[in-house]
């Protein structure tokens, strides 16, 4: 008994439950971080920031929002439900590996890609993915906004329904959608969830408001290639806690 009173005493002791506390906690936030960056810097340059942009200019800041919200949450649980099985089927050990694995090839391939881009504006790309988007609904024969209250609101669930799908679409076997499910594999299950809404939120709001400022000065070479080498980076780092730590 005297023993572990005296464990117990000693200045460097915590309890068990204290340490398994302060490990999730210390796993959580650089898991919440990286998720963040691995998806924001994945989607303020894509296809989906370009579409939330077009439909700004369609749909009242609210309604953009909330439809834009619903289709990213949806497929980001998706993702994230994928890299949970993952964890259920595969031992933890070669989980890492795979990730390691999928982020350094995902970083290697966009600064690759990012290379090879021409380097234009945001600004561009909307213009080019506006014109080809408004082509695709005159060839539709899409109704046009009414005066008619009535047909006002069905246009705008109509809209809301395209951006949903479209954005949808967008993100089916992304690169985003992959790399959330390695991350939901690799990292704090709810920090990823956390992070990754957290960016997801932050690219809408940023596209809704800011995008067409923010598209004068950004290009997607500079974002793909910055995304690339954050992927390698957290490439780097898996392989150094595996065989440091």
């Amino acid at each position: 008994m005297s023993s572990v009173q005296e464990i117990v005493t000693k200045p460097g002791f915590k309890p068990l439950i204290e340490n398994q506390y302060f490990e999730a906690t210390q796993a959580f936030y650089p898991s919440l971080v990286q998720s963040f960056l691995v998806i924001f810097l994945s989607e303020i340059a894509d296809r989906t920031f370009i579409l939330v942009l077009i439909y700004s200019l369609k749909l009242h800041w609210l309604p953009l929002i909330i439809t834009s919200m619903l289709a990213m949450s949806f497929m980001n649980l998706l993702a994230i439900v994928a890299g949970y099985t993952v964890i259920l089927l595969i031992p933890r050990g070669l989980i890492d590996w795979i990730g390691f694995a999928c982020f350094l090839g995902f970083g290697i391939f966009s600064v690759y890609e990012g290379i090879k881009m021409e380097s234009k504006l945001l600004q561009e790309e909307y213009e080019e993915e506006k014109n080809e988007h408004e082509k695709q609904l005159t060839e539709n024969n899409e109704i046009e906004i009414g005066e008619n209250k009535e047909k006002s609101e069905k246009s705008m669930l109509r809209l809301c329904g395209e951006l949903f799908g479209f954005l949808c679409l967008s993100e089916l076997g992304d690169k985003s959608q992959i790399s959330t499910v390695t991350i939901a594999a690799v990292y704090n299950l709810y920090a990823v969830l956390i992070g990754t809404m957290i960016a997801y939120f932050a690219c809408i709001i940023i596209a809704t408001f800011l995008g067409v400022v923010i598209g004068k000065f950004l290009t997607e070479k500079m974002m793909t290639i910055i995304g690339g080498v954050l992927f390698i980076c957290f490439a780097i780092q898996i392989f150094i806690i595996k065989m440091f730590f």
